[in-house]
Parts: C-alpha cells; sequence; structure tokens
C-alpha cells in the first residue's frame, strides 16, 4: 500500500509540472500580455506621435531649444559673407576734361557714341572704360575728318608714370564739340570700336 500511495503522488506531481509547461508558450505569445515597463516599445511616453510625451520633444523640430531653418524666425539661417558693398554710381560715366601732355598716351575704345544737335551745332558724348587716376586720364581726342566721315579716339594717358593704381576698370565720357557743320548727313564713328556709326543729317 505504502508503495502504490508513493507512485501515485509522484505522477500527480508529473501532470502538474506539464501542464504548467504546456501553457507557458500561450501566456509569453498572447495580445494580451503586460505591457513593458517605463523605456520599453509599449511606454506612451517612449516616441509615441500622439501621446504628447518624452517623444514629442526628443529628436523633433523643437529639439535642442531652438527651430533650425524656421522661417518665422530666422534661426539657422547664415548672413552672407563678404557682402560686396553697392555703388550709387554703378552705370553711369565719369564726365572728364582732356588733360594734354600725359606721359605714355595710347588710343582707348569708346563703348558708346551719343549725339546732341543744336541746329548745326554738333555735340558728340563719347564713352570708354578706362582705369583710375593717376595712372589713366585723359589726354586728348583725336577728330578725323574726310568729307562727310568724321572718327572720334579718345587717348588716355598717365599724370604719374611711378604711380600704382588699383586693376578696375572705370566708365568714363567727355563731350566732343564738332562745332557748326554745313548742310548733308555725316557718319560719326570711332575706329577700332564695334559701336555702331552714328548718322546726322543737317539741314
Amino acid at each position: 500500500m505504502l508503495v502504490l500511495a508513493v507512485a501515485a503522488a509522484i505522477g500527480l506531481s508529473a501532470c502538474a509540472g506539464g501542464g504548467s509547461a504546456a501553457e507557458a508558450p500561450r501566456d509569453s505569445g498572447s495580445p494580451t500580455s503586460p505591457r513593458a515597463g517605463p523605456g520599453g516599445s509599449g511606454d506612451p511616453g517612449s516616441g509615441d506621435p500622439g501621446s504628447g510625451g518624452r517623444g514629442s520633444t526628443g529628436g523633433g523640430s523643437t529639439g535642442g531649444g531652438s527651430t533650425v531653418g524656421d522661417p518665422g524666425t530666422g534661426v539657422g539661417v547664415a548672413p552672407p559673407l563678404n557682402p560686396r558693398p553697392i555703388d550709387p554710381t554703378a552705370g553711369q560715366a565719369k564726365l572728364v576734361m582732356p588733360l594734354p601732355g600725359r606721359a605714355n598716351p595710347h588710343p582707348v575704345v569708346p563703348v558708346a557714341l551719343q549725339t546732341s544737335v543744336d541746329g548745326r551745332h554738333v555735340l558728340v558724348k563719347v564713352s570708354w572704360y578706362g582705369g583710375v587716376e593717376p595712372c589713366s586720364v585723359l589726354d586728348s581726342v583725336r577728330i578725323e575728318r574726310s568729307g562727310a566721315e568724321i572718327a572720334i579716339t579718345p587717348v588716355e594717358g598717365s599724370s604719374d608714370p611711378t604711380a600704382i593704381c588699383i586693376e578696375i576698370a572705370m566708365l568714363k565720357a567727355t563731350i566732343v564739340d564738332l562745332g557748326e557743320l554745313g548742310p548733308g548727313t555725316y557718319r560719326i564713328s570711332s575706329p577700332g570700336s564695334d559701336v555702331p556709326p552714328v548718322v546726322v543729317t543737317l539741314d
């Protein structure tokens, strides 16, 4: 009897252990298993966009206390480096007068010819690009006339051959007075220039 009682007790113990082992995998994979603690995948503050928890500030647009590139604040927009100054006279020619006797005279090429006629009195505004003073100064203006053909050539020279000037081109202009011309049609040009000749008809 004692042997049978011991065997029965061992059998019941084995059945109880087998039943709990069979149910363990079912509990671990069950969708109703408990949520993970703080910091786990089920924590509402771990980055859920709709929870308003810690994830709403971590690594988002407000991370670090500023909004990078927000057009409303200007944060993150770098100022321009080495901005170039604006020349208020850009595009406007500096009017100069001839100063004969400059050193190293040489012709320059006009970029524009404009005429002004008062009766038969003709003025021509000649524009060109040249260097800065005292290295580049208008010395004179050559006027060559052959019949109705009039050629105009500005000549620049240096007021101080030993001077050192910045290498920058500036727009210059001078007024050439052709005086009173007789009736007829005149063609005014500048040799070596791409500027189209100006035609003037006088009665």
